[in-house]
């Protein structure tokens, strides 16, 4: 991997357990910057403890999260400041639904970066048009298409700046003709260098647009690849069972 930017997560030995029920085991790996990094694997198999422990919206029972070589899961790190650098993009799109949409994107800018209003929301206008919603910015979230506001989501987290995209099944709440317009948004971010780390069940999207695909089942990375080898030359069984069903 030395071709690849500089190790932005160094993950090592993660568990997490809820109860008696071990959801993570010991996974280790790490995530390079420039990285699109694709978690598949079957319902309940831990994808989405994995990624949401990244930013500690899961506090791991054990192991370590390393982000640009601080320790986040150290209690005397402050989580707070890395979340900032961190943006998360979820299944349902968690829009304040009172306010207009400029309101949305400018909010945590104004507040956390301390922009002033002005250049918050000139910024949130030259987002809304990446996206091809500028026309909305003073539309209420009530007024838009599920499609629609999940690209809102989006750009709300780029106000941000991240240095890395989290995004935990960005597509499963959509209706099938709106997951095109999410993924077409998601593509273009990888296009200009964006790390993102993805759980998502669209294998086209994995296979197109990931650097790499991890294959999580039983709270274990059982194979990870890059997409070509992943999709057509699976050495796990459990892999080559779970390709079989979905392809």
């Amino acid at each position: 991997m030395s071709d690849r930017g500089e190790v932005l997560f160094q993950i090592d030995n993660l568990c997490k357990a809820f109860g008696s029920n071990l959801v993570l085991d010991h996974i280790s790996t790490e995530i390079r910057s420039g990285e699109v990094v694709v978690i598949v694997g079957p319902s309940g198999s831990g994808k989405s403890t994995l990624l949401r422990s990244l930013n500690l919206l899961e506090i791991p029972t054990s192991g370590k999260i390393s982000f640009e070589g601080v320790n986040i899961t150290d209690k005397k790190t402050d989580i707070n400041k890395y979340r900032q650098k961190i943006g998360m993009v979820f299944q349902h799109f968690n829009l304040f639904p009172h306010k207009t949409i400029l309101e949305n994107l400018t909010l945590a800018p104004i507040k956390l970066l301390k922009k002033p209003q002005q250049e918050a929301e000139t910024e949130a206008m030259a987002l809304l048009k990446r996206v091809g919603l500028e026309e909305k910015a003073k539309a209420y979230p009530a007024q838009l298409s599920g499609g629609q506001k999940q690209r809102i989501a989006i750009v709300r987290s780029l106000a941000m700046h991240p240095e890395v995209m989290l995004f935990d099944e960005p597509t499963s709440a959509l209706d099938p003709e709106m997951v095109g317009e999410v993924l077409n948004v998601m593509s273009d971010l990888a296009h200009d260098g964006m790390t993102m780390i993805i759980v998502t069940h669209e294998m086209g999207f994995a296979r197109e647009v990931g650097t790499r695909v991890l294959f999580v089942d039983e709270g274990v990375i059982k194979e990870e690849n890059n997409p070509q080898d992943f999709f057509e030359h699976p050495e796990n069984p459990r892999l080559q069972e779970f390709l079989s069903k979905i392809i």
